[in-house]
């Protein structure tokens, strides 16, 4: 960075000479001609300005350009260099006249005559130096730290301080950081200062703070309100949030807390806070809000911001608040669903405050405050009245406080604080603003002090989120790649990679108190499954006893939830089974003998669940394979690890005629699936004869993936471009479609238990997952085509299909992502890139017979490509 110092002789470049000559016998002279005197030739103008400064400082002088020339007309640039103290002062005001704010000045200028002269040469950028005069007419500087030019920032200096400020980082700890870079750095913290407010005002040049505030929540993709007070065009409420934050609140909406913080700000707003917590139950901020006052009106317009950014079906079962009447109503109006819990924390702080003071001794104090949260977490009603008698007994002697609690906050609000009522709501543990309290105190730790504007307030806030967000991405990760060695007990076998760790070690000690509470229920309280959507103990005794894991089932998906994907909460349907009893009475009576028994064995399978749960065991066939029994294929260590199961499906009615080998298949009746097993091939076929011949010439490439019993769960993430590593992400994205849709995917299947069988194949993380967690077509295309909202298609010799999303509202055809996975040498899938416009599969029956409404026209576009594909294949 450079800057020209100008004095009141620079333009009379003909006299230096003479005045050079001058000045040169005072006393206090100092020649330091031969310090600057070179033959070098400098390479370029910034090379010799370096040069120049850094002699400069070795020889305590600081040195600035004087005037700067560029050239032209036949003229050379050059550069004139003088000393600091160079010129005379040049007053601002005539003498005799005094301005308004008299301040104390002063002046460095002495008429230093020193004088360098820096030319051009005709070659490339070449520069030589000349000393005009090399005298000082002042003593050396001792210590240069006090001269403003030496301390000025370099370019590179400036930037490195503009990314610190950013990331709010203290002008103490800048200074700190360039001196520690640059030894030579003389820089004051008052140069730190003044480079610091440079910057804000270059950004802020013609805004007010609050229209800089708007600016950098635009920039920065933020979700905005904002509204004005229509009688006065003032900034009345501003609500904004980040838009991670929205993904997370959509992900996870089943628990808010809202409170408001004060003095954050110069201006006398209200800051209030929303936030939410993940299934690793760490705190994330939701959104913010300044308000001009805290009436009905203000968090009735912030609630319904808030109610737009969530889905319909999708909104929160319990809200924490303080009491702030305005609050309350305002969560009644917009949340009517919603619980609204107390805060237990702010409860007892205002208990504190108003009858501490009513106690003598701290003992007496202490002992009911104790009572008092012994009342509080009163496990029911009974021994909720039962702990109140107590507490007015033990403390008669203090009426004001008994009358206190009774008439503040039991006689009304009992039901929002109380664990007897609390419990009965799903709150994950969320019963005191805590975690709100704890992101107040971090904000106000980064804002330091409350005279900031709104800009510079967000700022902090911006760089908080951000660190939340790497945290909560850490978090999930660390759910989902560790196993705890507590955790490899088979009784946690589905859960493991697909619930988070601190839900796991609930569950966990619930498991060891199970021991004593064994199949009891009252004993048990079930406290943990109301509250936290997790097994109890009793349940957990349960599956210990039937020699079961827990399965995945019995967690809410709360705790499943290990990514920011949104979910939908399941809608109460109502059911009945009228009709169909009535059909089965009337089928029963018009249906013969041996009808009639077959009729009763089925209902007998349904209403017993041993009868039914026998049946749904597959007992393997004793096959032979290229020689060897199947049950040998599936022990020997010799087994090629990459060889896999494919279940297949017998084609709808709708499929194209493909012929299937009956050497590797089995014919089955009933809801038919063919389970192929295959030894080791010595001569893998290619991969592009495993698909019909008349199809081949559009495909453009084939290519493999790790050949294990993951495969078909590595292409799909390999599709998704999220690298075929992450197949766990892609075994929980299609638990979490299946589980989310159940019912749906019931009707679709036609079968509850092909359902719970897909179910079991997808809930497995680890390493070799045996036959029955290896990728099951066509049940699976559905849950891909429907959690990513993608096209697609799936290739074989045996079938082919297209899948379509079953509940999306169809995209643009140029907005959609085509992805085709391909079945191959009967053992594994492969990914295929087919060709512009290539011959697509038939559209699922299924997805014709069951998506929903708002999914009709997906398959429009491609009804030309269906035909040709027929063809094709039908003619092969």
């Amino acid at each position: 960075m450079e800057e020209q110092v100008l004095s009141e002789g620079a333009d009379h470049e003909d006299d230096e000479s003479s005045t050079c000559g001058s000045t040169v016998g005072n006393e206090d002279d100092v020649d330091f001609s031969s310090a600057f005197t070179t033959d070098m030739v400098f390479n370029s103008r910034e090379e010799l300005v370096e040069w120049i400064r850094d002699t400069g400082k070795r020889n305590g002088l600081v040195i600035v350009i004087k005037k700067s020339d560029v050239g032209g007309d036949g003229r050379r640039p050059r550069i004139t260099f003088a000393c600091e103290r160079s010129g005379a002062y040049r007053r601002k005001f005539a003498e005799g006249q005094t301005p308004k704010r008299p301040k104390t000045t002063g002046t460095k200028k002495c008429g230093c005559p020193f004088l360098l002269k820096g030319h051009k040469l005709d070659t490339d950028d070449d520069w030589i130096l000349k000393v005009v005069c090399g005298v000082h007419n002042h003593p050396v500087t001792q210590h240069v730290e006090g001269h403003s030019y030496a301390g000025r920032l370099t370019e590179q200096e400036a930037n490195i301080l503009v990314d610190l400020s950013r990331s709010n980082i203290s002008p103490k700890e800048i200074l700190q950081t360039l001196k520690q870079r640059d030894m030579h750095n003389v820089s004051t913290i008052k140069a730190i200062y003044n480079a610091r407010h440079k910057y804000r005002v270059g950004e802020q040049v013609g805004q007010l703070h609050m229209h800089q505030l708007l600016d950098k929540l635009r920039k920065h993709g933020y979700i905005e309100w904002h509204r004005y007070n229509e009688e006065t065009d003032c900034f009345k409420d501003l609500f904004w949030a980040h838009p991670f934050a929205v993904g997370l609140l959509r992900a996870f909406p089943s628990v808010v807390m809202i409170d408001c913080t004060y003095k954050t700000s110069m201006y006398p707003f209200s800051f209030l806070e929303i936030v939410g917590v993940t299934s690793t139950e760490l705190t994330f901020s939701i959104a913010f809000a300044y308000l001009e006052s805290e009436r009905d009106d203000n968090y009735i317009w912030t609630l319904e911001r808030l109610r737009s950014m969530m889905e319909d079906d999708a909104l929160p079962r319990v809200i924490v608040t303080d009491k702030d009447l305005a609050l309350m109503n305002s969560i009644r109006a917009v949340f009517p669903r919603a619980t609204n819990l107390l805060c237990r924390w702010h409860i007892s702080k205002n208990i504190s405050v108003n009858c501490k003071k009513l106690f003598e001794t701290k003992e007496r104090w202490e002992a009911f405050i104790c009572s008092w949260n012994v009342l509080v977490l009163s496990v029911t009603e009974q021994e909720y009245m039962q702990h109140l008698g107590a507490m007015e007994s033990d403390f008669s002697r203090y009426p004001q406080a008994i009358d206190y609690v009774k008439q503040t906050w039991l006689a009304n609000y009992k039901e929002k604080f109380v664990a007897a009522w609390t419990d009965l709501a799903m709150h994950f543990g969320n019963v005191t603003m805590n975690r709100g309290e704890t992101t107040h105190t971090k904000l106000k730790r980064l804002l330091a002090v409350p005279q900031g504007n709104f800009e510079t307030s967000w700022a902090k806030v911006h760089s908080l989120l951000e660190q939340q967000h790497y945290e909560i991405k850490a978090s999930f990760e660390r759910s989902s790649t560790i196993v705890q060695h507590n955790f490899k007990v088979p009784i946690f076998e589905e859960l493991r990679g697909f619930v988070s760790l601190n839900a796991m070690n609930i569950i966990l000690g619930e498991s060891e108190r199970a021991d004593s509470v064994g199949l009891n229920a009252s004993a048990c309280g079930c406290v943990f499954r109301r509250t936290h959507g997790l097994p109890c103990a009793h349940e957990i005794a349960e599956y210990k006893h039937e020699r079961r894991s827990i399965p995945l089932l019995a967690v809410d998906r709360h705790w499943k939830k290990l990514d920011f994907v949104p979910v939908t909460q399941d809608t109460a349907l109502e059911l009945s089974f009228r009709a169909e009893i009535e059909m089965f009475v009337k089928r029963f009576e018009e249906t013969d003998g041996p009808g009639k028994r077959q009729l009763l064995k089925k209902l007998k399978e349904l209403t017993n669940s041993a009868s039914t749960f026998n049946s749904a065991s597959t007992s393997l066939v004793e096959l032979e394979v290229d020689g060897f029994p199947l049950s040998k294929l599936g022990t020997s260590t010799y087994q090629d690890p990459s060889e896999l199961q494919y279940v297949l499906s017998v084609q709808d009615s709708d499929s194209a005629p493909l012929r299937t080998s009956s050497a590797t298949s089995m014919q089955l009746k009933g809801r038919q699936k063919e389970k192929v097993f295959r030894t080791k091939s010595h001569q893998p076929l290619c991969f592009i004869d495993s698909f019909p011949a008349g199809l081949r010439p559009y495909i453009h490439d084939v290519q493999d993936v790790i050949a294990d019993d993951h495969c078909g769960f590595r292409v799909v993430a390999e599709l998704m471009d999220i690298g075929e590593d992450n197949w766990a992400q892609v075994r929980r994205d299609l638990v979490d479609e299946l589980q989310s849709h159940y019912d749906d995917y019931i009707q679709l299947y036609g079968d509850a238990e092909i359902a719970r069988e897909l179910l079991h194949s997808l809930s497995y993380s680890e390493s070799n997952p045996g036959i029955e967690h290896r990728m099951i077509m066509p049940d699976t295309g559905h849950l891909i085509a429907s959690r990513y909202n993608i096209v697609l298609m799936h290739l074989s010799q045996q079938q082919c299909f297209t899948f379509l999303p079953l509940r999306s509202v169809p995209l643009p055809r140029t907005s959609r992502k085509i992805v085709t996975i391909g079945f191959v040498n009967e053992c594994q899938f492969v990914k295929v890139f087919m060709h512009p416009g290539a011959p697509m599969p038939p559209i699922s029956p299924k997805w014709l017979e069951h998506r929903y409404p708002s999914a009709q026209g997906w398959e429009t576009p491609y009804t030309a490509h269906i035909r040709v594909f027929r063809d094709l294949v039908t003619d092969h």
